[in-house]
């Protein structure tokens, strides 16, 4: 879905853990073997119960607006992410026409944070993003070979460099940032009323619109719609090989999100910037039918099977068996497939320690957690404004219930990813639960020697990834959740050693002032508190 990049962890690329972690639970006693062994289960017992308690006796206000963590984390983007972005897009998207940074910003913690300003209504921290991402709208030039048509064209950067994208647009990198320009333009039109909007904010929230409406309707081309009739039939069967044909893409995804927020700002009021964007708006209105079967492809490809907590939900299953990134995802030794050693030339050479046989492959792998995390911008969106997406796209089929389809997700990672441990939280690397080996050799042609994501690998996914949010309303995911926080805040060896492997960049010790942690306390911020830990 994208190459790999140098920048800090922020989600999908991060250090590479590099064994599967033993539970970390010992005790050590001088007594005879049998009164060891009561007084171990007794005590793994007690902490077990300690653990699934509900946190909220001792945390009810800490995640409340104007809370100890809501301090952190504005703490947290005056100090140092709101310089920290803005650093980034100057010298990445200005000063070396590197488009990735649209990508990057938004899946590093800023999407995150756009959302807790919304439900904490912190107006002012809302208006300095509005500032932070104004100048991206500059930044837009003329696509060589296209007819007057503008978009963020790559012209740097070390990605773009590898994979021969400059001079050309990265469509995933330019929908992936319009979905945070709508997340946060909508959040002003529902946050500041239009008389109290500054000058400022008006015009961010009229480009924004503009913006998303021009690109989006330049992408939905009748050769894409055709693309998506074509996919609407397909049965996982029809999957003979690795091409990527018949996937169902985030870029897919972003589409349906960007067109859920148009049509909430629109329902608010707010008018395209230009002509242009005034003409773009009309013409999407004209493609209403096509749009449909885009949600329809959504629909066919969110797998949904009944469960012991009601319905459960898989994205895309089967569909990625054969993809290159998942051809070890039913390998689960720790003994990574390949490594590298030195060779005559003074370089490096691939050395294959597991050779790939078809066993390996796994029948049910569909997208991977961390990828997967667009799913929660998208379900939020789809939830808010599902009437909006009636009326201006008139979009009504029964089936689309996002309340029950966002239900569904939340308990695919309880009753399929989580390993069931309340103290020692993990989570299979594949959306389908497959737990194997995740993008072996993963970018291995650009010079890159990264052995791929062991079992459990993807973990920190998602906390990061912000499925924190699916909290609100699973009290399991939001006892889990709540457990991980007290983990980021434990000194005891056991879970300090967890924590390093596990979750590098939660710990308010090692890294109080990560990306990952910035984007998880943000997530925990303002949520909807429940009353139990128990379903």
């Amino acid at each position: 879905m994208r190459p790999a990049n140098n920048l800090p962890a922020s989600g999908e690329e991060r250090r590479e853990p590099e064994k599967r972690y033993a539970e970390p639970v010992q005790v050590h006693m001088k007594k005879n073997a049998k009164m060891n062994k009561l007084i171990t289960s007794l005590a793994a017992f007690m902490l077990s119960f300690a653990f699934a308690m509900p946190a909220l006796s001792q945390q009810e206000t800490i995640f409340s607006k104007k809370g100890k963590i809501h301090d952190e984390v504005i703490d947290a983007w005056e100090s140092q992410f709101r310089s920290y972005y803005n650093t980034e897009i100057q010298k990445r998207l200005f000063g070396e026409g590197d488009v990735y940074v649209l990508y990057d910003v938004q899946i590093g913690g800023l999407q995150a944070f756009v959302e807790m300003t919304r439900r904490c209504k912190d107006v002012r921290q809302i208006a300095e993003i509005a500032d932070l991402l104004t100048p991206a709208f500059s930044a837009l030039k003329p696509i060589p070979g296209s007819n007057n048509s503008s978009g963020w064209i790559c012209s740097g950067g070390n990605i773009c460099t590898a994979y021969g994208f400059i001079g050309k647009e990265v469509p995933l990198c330019s929908v992936q940032f319009l979905g945070l320009l709508g997340a946060l333009a909508t959040s002003i039109s529902e946050n500041i009323p239009a008389h109290q909007q500054t000058t400022e904010l008006k015009t961010f929230v009229k480009s924004a619109f503009n913006t998303m409406a021009i690109q989006l309707d330049r992408w939905l081309t009748p050769g894409y719609f055709s693309s998506v009739h074509k996919r609407l039939p397909v049965t996982v069967t029809d999957v003979k090989d690795k091409k990527s044909g018949y996937f169902f893409t985030d870029v897919d995804l972003w589409y349906l999100t960007v067109l859920a927020d148009l049509s909430e700002l629109h329902q608010s009021g707010v008018q395209p910037a230009t002509a242009e964007g005034a003409a773009a708006f009309e013409s999407l209105q004209n493609k209403k039918d096509n749009i449909h079967s885009i949600f329809d492809l959504f629909l066919a490809r969110s797998f949904r099977f009944k469960s012991r907590n009601g319905t459960r939900a898989e994205i895309d299953r089967g569909f990625w068996k054969y993809h290159f990134d998942n051809r070890y995802a039913g390998y689960t030794d720790t003994l990574p497939p390949v490594s590298w050693a030195p060779d005559h030339q003074g370089g490096s050479q691939m050395k294959t320690a597991v050779p790939w046989d078809s066993s390996y492959l796994a029948p049910d792998a569909g997208w991977d957690i961390s990828h997967s995390r667009r799913l929660v911008p998208a379900l939020e969106t789809f939830v808010r404004n599902q009437e909006h997406i009636k009326k201006v796209w008139g979009y009504s089929n029964p089936a689309f219930d996002p309340v029950a389809i966002r239900k569904a997700y939340a308990n695919q990672i309880v009753e399929k990813l989580w390993n069931g441990n309340l103290r020692f939280p993990l989570f299979s690397n594949l959306w389908s639960g497959d737990n194997g080996w995740y993008r072996v050799a993963y970018a291995n042609q650009t010079g890159r020697q990264f052995a791929g994501y062991p079992p459990y690998g993807l973990t920190s996914s998602i906390p990061d990834g912000g499925y924190v949010v699916w909290g609100a309303f699973d009290p399991t995911l939001n006892t889990i959740f709540r457990n991980i926080f007290t983990l980021t805040n434990t000194g005891g060896a056991a879970e300090k050693s967890f924590m390093t492997q596990y979750y590098p960049g939660l710990s308010y010790r090692t890294a109080k002032r990560s990306i990952s942690r910035f984007s998880f306390l943000s997530d925990m911020v303002g949520l909807p508190l429940l009353t139990t830990g128990k379903r």
